[in-house]
């Protein structure tokens, strides 16, 4: 098959992006970050398609008003740093997915297989103690339970990795729903088992309320494969589900689903509601208008999350908010979160997101992730952002009522 240029120019950084961002670094810094001096020139030498950077000064807004209410000056200039970096990823990505959209299908069939590879490599090392870690995240699950490996490739974490292939597997799932690939079943199982095998509850459970959200709005639009699909996708998963559950009671989705019901699982409450109580407390306590300003939430809030929690050892020495808009909420305050939540809104009835069923789908499920997730410098969401507010896939639009057809691959 023969790419476009744009495929070539894109593919070293995709890669880069999807599987090794933080490979080999030390922890929270990531190649994206390192290569921020680039994003940079790209933003300027494509500036008449890329966005204003007049976008950055909004950071810039609560800056003054944090540094008055007092800030640890070293931390808060190294976080800024590091938010500003992110935010230039964010533009910067926006620019050069809208230049190459058209060879995004070719790059995501190819993220797609390599990705396929290297879920086979992870099951064959999985016995192996010494290479498990390389691939899956050991880290309990939740509590009462044993350690059960969820896959995470070559990321830091499990749920940083659905989220991150989720705009990919998202796009293959929607072409096979449409009718448009030569061997669905092989790509459904491509998509599918790599986001079971990762076992993130919180991104499993976004993209189902995105479905059927999407369902709901779209139903007499949407083909008649979609509806099928959907509604026996869900009945095998419940009868898979129901059969787990008879043949093995003891089995870790099921208790974990008991211990978020009943509050026990840490991070369930911490991800959906302790996040909150700090952020509030946070904001409330030092300015609720513009927040504690960069990196200062693993200083004013260590106290109080490790005595919540009653972290000892290394863990006590990692303190942050796994929520994003909780995050935001305590890092920039009243007006960094109605900020997020405006641009979002006013982004998808400009670019007319709800005309598309792809976009519309990736928007809900990333409008639902951040509220049970992420942070906010996470690339993983801010890349889904951009691909959703600058490109546009033909073959899921709405035009005339009906969907533009195209011959399957």
């Amino acid at each position: 098959m023969k790419h476009g240029q744009g495929y070539y120019h894109m593919l070293p950084y995709m890669v880069i992006y999807f599987f090794f961002n933080g490979f080999l670094l030390p922890e929270g810094l990531l190649y994206t970050t390192l290569l921020s001096p680039l994003m940079l020139y790209v933003w300027y030498k494509y500036k008449r398609i890329a966005p204003s950077a007049a976008w950055l000064l909004l950071l810039l807004v609560p800056m003054p008003f944090q540094w008055i209410h007092g800030v640890d000056t070293r931390t808060f200039l190294v976080s800024t740093t590091l938010v500003l970096t992110a935010f230039i990823f964010l533009p910067t990505a926006a620019t050069v997915l809208r230049k190459y959209s058209g060879d995004i299908p070719d790059l995501f069939r190819t993220i797609l297989i390599i990705n396929t590879i290297l879920t086979g490599i992870a099951l064959v090392v999985f016995p192996i103690a010494r290479l498990q870690g390389w691939f899956w995240y050991t880290v309990p699950i939740s509590a009462g339970i044993d350690v059960w490996p969820r896959l995470k490739l070559l990321t830091y974490e499990s749920s940083y990795y659905s989220l991150i292939m989720f705009p990919v597997f998202l796009y293959f799932l929607n072409r096979i729903m449409f009718e448009k690939e030569k061997h669905p079943l092989l790509l459904a199982l491509a998509c599918v088992i790599p986001l079971v095998l990762s076992l993130s509850f919180g991104v499993i459970g976004a993209a189902l309320i995105a479905f059927l959200l999407t369902l709901a709005c779209y139903w007499k639009n949407l083909p008649a494969m979609y509806h099928r699909v959907f509604i026996y996708g869900g009945l095998g998963a419940m009868v898979i589900i129901v059969v787990i559950m008879l043949a093995w009671a003891g089995n870790p989705v099921t208790m974990r689903l008991d211990n978020i019901v009943h509050g026990k699982d840490t991070s369930a409450m911490g991800r959906l509601v302790y996040s909150f109580m700090f952020a509030r407390e946070l904001a409330v306590g030092h300015d609720w208008l513009f927040g504690v300003g960069p990196g200062q939430i693993k200083i004013l809030a260590h106290d109080l999350i490790v005595n919540h929690y009653q972290y000892h050892g290394v863990v006590a020495e990692t303190v942050r908010i796994p929520n994003a808009m909780a995050e935001m909420l305590a890092t920039y305050g009243v007006y960094g979160f109605l900020l997020k939540l405006f641009l979002e809104l006013w982004f998808f009835v400009k670019k007319r997101i709800f005309a598309n069923v792809f976009a519309f789908t990736l928007f809900v499920f990333l409008f639902v992730y951040q509220f049970t997730g992420s942070f906010i410098v996470n690339v993983a969401e801010l890349g889904a952002w951009a691909l959703i507010f600058s490109t546009r896939f033909a073959e899921f639009e709405l035009a005339t009522g009906r969907w533009r057809k195209e011959p399957p691959l």
